[in-house]
Formats: structure tokens, C-alpha cells, sequence
């Protein structure tokens, strides 16, 4: 209990939402990767694709969902913690996917009002622009 009234209350925070419900859903707009090579460097950020996909924060069952072509979820089991700098402030959890692969979910609200998901794995990093479920 205590857990998800952290989630509501962080989740909430960064979208000024009521922290009272327990599913958040948003939509994609763009979408954005990289990925690092056989040598192990980043490459840049690939060039923004339109996106449009379902994106659904289950509080309640601790769980994000993303109904993209190949629609991925996310249990989430901790959180890191959050950050800021000079574009913006993010908070980040700790999530396994459905394949069991650890990576961080970062939600992100730039200074200019865009609000960005993250899904940062070792080696490929992806990025939603999200806009809320009317």
C-alpha cells in the first residue's frame, strides 16, 4: 500500500494529475531510439518517427503497458529516484520486462511542457513523447 500511494503520489506530481486514480493512460505522438555498437559507443538519437500507441500506468497492479505494433510490459519493483537538469526533471523506476530483462523507466517533463517515457535498457534506449488520454 504504501508502495503504490509513492507511485500515485510521484506519477501525479509529474503529470499534475488527480493522485487519486490508479491508471494513468496517455498516447504516444513520436518515438525515438539508439543503441550501442559492437564496440560498445551510442549511437546518436535516431530521427523522430510519428507514434501512436496506448501507454497505460497501472498504479493498482504495478505494472506500465504500451500497446505498440509489438506491445511491451513493464513490472515495476523499485524506484531510483528522481533527477533534475537544466531540461527538465524526471523520476525514475526500477522495471523487468516481459522477457525478464531489468532496465529503468524514466518519466520526463521538459521545462518546455513536453513529457517523455523512457525505456533504458544496457544497450538500446527508446523515447516516447506522450500526450495525455482525453
Amino acid at each position: 500500500m504504501k508502495k503504490s500511494f509513492f507511485f500515485a503520489f510521484i506519477i501525479a506530481f509529474i503529470f499534475v494529475m488527480d493522485a487519486t486514480a490508479q491508471t494513468y493512460k496517455f498516447y504516444s505522438t513520436d518515438f525515438a531510439y539508439k543503441a550501442k555498437d559492437t564496440y560498445g559507443y551510442w549511437s546518436d538519437w535516431s530521427d523522430w518517427e510519428k507514434s501512436r500507441c496506448l501507454i497505460s500506468i497501472s498504479l493498482d497492479r504495478e505494472v506500465i503497458n504500451i500497446y505498440s505494433e509489438d506491445p511491451q510490459e513493464f513490472d515495476i519493483y523499485g524506484e531510483i529516484g528522481e533527477k533534475e537538469d537544466e531540461n527538465g526533471s524526471s523520476i525514475i523506476l526500477s522495471c523487468i520486462d516481459k522477457k525478464g530483462l531489468r532496465c529503468n523507466v524514466k518519466f520526463r517533463r521538459q521545462y518546455s511542457g513536453v513529457l517523455q517515457l523512457y525505456i533504458e535498457y544496457n544497450d538500446l534506449m527508446y523515447v516516447y513523447c506522450l500526450r495525455a488520454k482525453n
